[in-house]
């Protein structure tokens, strides 16, 4: 069934359409011509032959066959006309025909209402909504009472017709429903319209305060304007004089905010291209990080000086060009600062690495047996000043190799001279047999022997395997055990042992505690086999051979 649609005029002044079906309502007019059907209809799904009908609301003719109605008459043919008369059309029915009999006038009067008895509402829903929808057609206030409501609707034909399908309470409450809703909907419209007023009335100040030469944001009232804007018909949209002069005074004081952006803006641009200037400066070697302003100033020639971008202007003063210099200098001296620190620690990471080859190659030295822990510096320095790594760490500093040299020597000292103390314990021990170290021994046979005097303790057996497996730069074990056979080779071909093997290794050592044998001394801790007797002083005679070839309990 098509949409009924009715046209009224809201307490504002514009008019609107309702339909009272669909319960939609809009200012624009629908295109749609059909008419909200009688309260009482007869069932959707019965088609009847299109016939003629009268509203009783307006008095105007309408066609309908059950399922469609409209205001133009359909192409097919019409029973004849369905009067729904109203009160008023029977008084002037008459009053202009005299001669109509009584029995006339009672059928005409009596046939509207037996149309309406015998035409049924589909449903409650649909009897409420129409009932709804003369409340809109009428107009009803949101704040009318009941009693008013009634006086105004009761003559209405569509009022007895929802009055057979509802109750008084279901049309109570339909009653409350639609004033709800329609206060609701007036607030909405007047809350639109004092925003549309609103809005009208900002445009016009907008449109014509700024051209005035004698308008000022700062100054001028609203008295002063008054008359002037009061010539524009968007002046009077707005009704209340208090609400016009706040609207003025906001107004001015977003154009003010607006004014002072402006002005922001512009001088934010003008310190952009200030900054832009000195970039340039920067570029042409003008301006440094060491630049002072009057050094800056007469560095420029006239062209710099009379650039737009250097000189004073209304949003750059003098100050402001100061101020400026100096923060665009003080970035130069961080970047300054930071471009510096960052050569220094390349430079150190660069140092550092060539102390450390250099370390590695004195590291290596020490593994080929050219450096021992009693090493000194003149022995060693003219080995290594011809390697590629003692350049660059002599340009450091010209003591650099030599203290890296002391200080690679004196760790691997102190580390020798704590594993040879505990590996003297184990050759030469307090209860058990002396170990005895030959000439021939391996010095796999020599670490064997160590271990398993050591095994009887596992602490002393986890040292041991400790200090033979650390090979940094060379074993203590291993250097222990080239003393000790170089002592017995030494005992044995001379018969006096003058020196140690360190002594013959490094003539600048003879420090270290049983590194030196005089004429006439026995190595007790040290000492040479309890076998093996001193030889004499003048070193002509030679020990026997077979006294000679061990050393039992060398430290």
């Amino acid at each position: 069934m098509e949409q009924a649609w009715t046209e009224h005029t809201a307490p504002h002044g514009p008019k609107y359409y309702y339909n009272s079906l669909s319960k939609e309502s809009t200012y624009e007019k629908p295109k749609s011509k059909s008419l909200l059907q009688h309260p009482k209809l007869a069932p959707a799904a019965q088609e009847r032959p299109w016939a003629e009908y009268v509203d009783a609301a307006t008095g105007k003719a309408y066609y309908s066959n059950g399922i469609s109605t409209s205001w133009e008459a359909p192409a097919a043919s019409l029973k004849p006309p369905h009067v729904t008369a109203t009160a008023a059309a029977a008084t002037t029915a008459t009053a202009t025909t005299t001669a109509t009999s009584k029995e006339q006038r009672e059928e005409v009067v009596e046939r509207p209402r037996k149309k309406r008895r015998e035409t049924i509402f589909t449903s409650k829903e649909e009897a409420v909504a129409a009932f709804k929808g003369l409340l809109l057609a009428k107009d009803v206030s949101p704040k009318m009472k009941w009693t008013d409501v009634r006086k105004l609707l009761s003559p209405n034909p569509r009022w007895e017709a929802c009055e057979d399908v509802l109750s008084a309470g279901e049309r109570k409450q339909a009653l409350a429903e639609y004033q709800t809703k329609r206060a609701n909907e007036l607030r909405t419209i007047e809350r639109q319209e004092r925003i549309r007023t609103r809005d009208a009335f900002l445009q016009l100040l907008s449109g014509v305060l700024p051209g005035r030469g004698d308008f000022s944001v700062w100054s001028t009232r609203f008295a002063d304007v008054r008359d002037y804007l009061s010539k524009d018909d968007r002046f009077h949209a707005v009704a209340d004089e208090a609400t016009r002069e706040s609207l003025f005074l906001d107004f001015c004081e977003e154009f003010r905010k607006l004014d002072e952006r402006k002005k922001r803006n512009k001088k934010r641009d003008a310190k952009e291209a200030f900054i832009t200037f000195l970039e340039e400066m920067e570029e042409d070697g003008k301006l440094t990080f060491a630049s002072t302003w009057n050094s800056f100033v007469a560095a420029l020639g006239e062209d710099g000086k009379n650039d737009p971008r250097f000189e004073v202007s209304v949003h750059v003063s003098e100050n402001d060009r100061h101020l400026f210099f100096a923060d665009f200098v003080t970035e130069l001296q961080v970047a300054e600062e930071d471009k510096r620190r960052r050569i220094r620690d390349s430079r150190r990471r660069a140092e550092k690495a060539q102390r450390e080859a250099y370390r590695e190659k004195l590291l290596s030295l020490a593994a080929s047996g050219a450096i021992f822990p009693t090493s000194r510096w003149r022995a060693v320095e003219e080995l290594v000043a011809g390697d590629d790594t003692f350049g660059p760490v002599r340009e450091q500093d010209r003591e650099s190799p030599r203290e890296l040299f002391e200080e690679m020597v004196g760790e691997w000292n102190e580390s020798y001279r704590r594993d040879r103390a505990f590996l003297s314990q184990l050759v030469h021990p307090n209860s058990n047999k002396e170990m005895i170290v030959k000439a021939t021994m391996k010095y796999d046979e020599f670490t064997k022997a160590l271990l398993d005097e050591a095994a009887v303790v596992s602490d002393l057996y986890n040292e041991a395997r400790r200090i033979i497996n650390r090979e940094s730069p060379v074993s203590s074990a291993r250097l222990y055990f080239d003393e000790l056979v170089l002592r017995v080779k030494a005992a044995a071909g001379h018969g006096i042992a003058r020196r140690s093997s360190l002594r013959r290794r490094d003539d600048d050592s003879s420090e270290d505690e049983g590194e030196i044998v005089e004429e006439g001394e026995v190595q007790a801790a040290g000492e040479v086999g309890k076998s093996a007797e001193a030889p004499p002083t003048d070193g002509d005679a030679q020990p026997e051979p077979e006294a000679m070839d061990t050393v039992e309990g060398i430290p």
